[in-house]
């Protein structure tokens, strides 16, 4: 099996020290993000690409972000560029205390100008692109394997100086099951593909919420 081309992340705490899925006591909470934030963040997200592409000023991504920051929600939050259902950039943050409006900001800029898979994102490229925002809960142990729910849950996996993550998206587009997703995980921390059985091994899952839109020159068609 292959490494999916998943999500890049800047690693953070956020994924240390997290609760235990025991039994169904304890479990990956999904974040509460209301219809008007996901709009306002959509909007930060657009003139995010706008200014990476070169076709506005950081006054307008300021502005979004203003009016994006009044909830105060903090999250780790992921930014993922597709062109035609294909991946054009996926990048994020593990931080659950950066300010959502800033991370959405951040991801936004690096997924179109630093994800080192692929070519910055030009300004002609700006009408085919859809954009998609990941607001990810706590991340939580999985105690057990069997735990996993596909398509419902992302994964990281921790081992040593080796780190792997990838969006509950990732399962449902390839057609996963929980070992080949956990599987794959490892691949893309550069463990063997079978370290998820072995206690030395950290596997976490969290949940998220997912909403976004088409970009046409950082407006909605």
């Amino acid at each position: 099996m292959t490494t999916p081309r998943g999500m890049h992340a800047t690693r953070s705490r956020s994924a240390t020290g997290a609760p235990t899925v025991a039994g169904g006591v304890a479990g990956p909470i999904t974040p509460d993000v209301p219809p008007e934030l996901r709009q306002a963040l959509i909007e930060v997200a657009r003139a995010a690409i706008q200014v990476a592409a070169g076709l506005a000023s950081g006054w307008s991504l300021a502005s979004r972000s203003r009016e994006a920051k009044g909830t105060g929600l903090r999250a780790a939050v992921f930014v993922t560029l597709t062109d035609g259902g294909e991946l054009r950039g996926c990048m994020g943050t593990l931080d659950p205390e950066q300010p959502v409006a800033e991370a959405v900001a951040a991801a936004a800029m690096t997924a179109s100008l630093d994800d080192p898979r692929f070519y910055p994102v030009e300004a002609d490229e700006l009408g085919d692109l859809d954009v998609h925002i990941s607001i990810l809960g706590a991340p939580v142990e999985l105690a057990a394997p069997t735990d996993f729910v596909p398509g419902v849950d992302g994964i990281i996996v921790e081992r040593g100086l080796r780190f792997g993550l990838l969006l509950p998206e990732v399962a449902t587009g390839h057609g996963w099951d929980g070992e080949r997703m956990l599987a794959a995980v490892c691949q893309k921390a550069g463990l063997p593909s079978d370290a998820w059985r072995e206690p030395a091994t950290r596997c976490l899952v969290f949940r998220t919420v997912r909403f976004g839109g088409h970009v046409v020159n950082g407006t909605a068609r």
